[in-house]
């Protein structure tokens, strides 16, 4: 068997000591487990931002990840930490506040546990940082060889907290689409949504082709290329991004410091006829 691998995600950033110290806690308990970081930039307490960070974690890691996350702002109250066993064979350690909601959409589920056993956490547990004394740990501990249903009772899976997120769809007629802001590439200022292209003609079709995008109170109309060189540095453009979805961006530029939105944000997209 490969060396355990845990693939980690947090809100607590990379300013000072504190993901060190949950790397340090892991090596402690699992000493031959390797550890990646997914980011630990996920905006303070934003689960959601945090869930649309892990939706392709599991498709692009091995079977044999220990994928651990924590955006956690109610630690230390009831809401408990899970273990999960998706289809692939991973085992997703997180707190059940909808963090995994994006990481079991394509990769389901089948198993599932809650994190009660003392013997798989920090002791003390620090009740304002459940997310090294719990997470990690548990992480580590199933690193180091412990099963699955030791940290705790199995869980239904119905109970696994998802969060409530939009559809996407073709428009009536055709040559349009409606569905929602997904996420914003914050390097670049671009705007991702959960549109596939083929919901509006196929990407050939649609190449040179003026979209009509109605975001929130704005009318946009933006031509669609494969890449950002094909307009003007700081024209707009539509594009598919390299998760495969509708985008919208400018070349060198910033498409969200002139079009203000924000996830969860619904718009509708319509091919201009000329």
């Amino acid at each position: 068997m490969p060396r355990p691998l845990i693939a980690f995600l947090s809100d607590i950033g990379s300013h000072d000591e504190a993901h060190s110290l949950c790397k340090g806690l892991i090596h402690s308990v699992a000493p031959e487990a390797t550890i990646t970081d997914i980011t630990h930039q996920v905006t303070p307490f934003d689960v959601r931002e945090g869930s649309l960070y892990l939706a392709d974690v599991p498709d692009s890691y091995p079977a044999w990840t220990i994928i651990t996350a924590y955006v956690y702002p109610e630690t230390g109250t009831s809401t408990r930490t899970i273990v999960v066993r998706n289809q692939k064979g991973q085992l997703l350690v997180a707190p059940n506040n909808g963090l995994l909601t994006h990481a079991l959409a394509d990769i389901p589920a089948v198993e599932a546990w809650e994190v009660t056993s003392p013997y798989v956490m920090k002791q003390p547990v620090t009740p304002t940082w459940y997310g090294k004394d719990v997470v990690a740990a548990a992480a580590a501990h199933l690193a180091a060889g412990t099963a699955p249903e030791s940290v705790g009772p199995a869980l239904p899976l119905d109970d696994i907290v998802l969060l409530p997120h939009g559809k996407a769809a073709a428009l009536p007629g055709g040559g349009g689409a409606e569905g929602e802001i997904t996420r914003i590439d914050k390097a670049f200022g671009n705007v991702w949504t959960n549109v596939n292209v083929s919901l509006i003609a196929p990407v050939d079709e649609l190449v040179g082709r003026t979209l009509r995008v109605e975001l929130d109170d704005a009318q946009v109309d933006l031509p669609f290329h494969p890449t950002f060189g094909e307009v003007a540095v700081g024209e707009p453009l539509a594009y598919v991004n390299s998760r495969g979805t509708l985008a919208f961006g400018r070349n060198q530029d910033s498409f969200l410091a002139k079009w203000q939105v924000a996830p969860g944000s619904r718009f509708s997209v319509r091919v201009v006829e000329s």
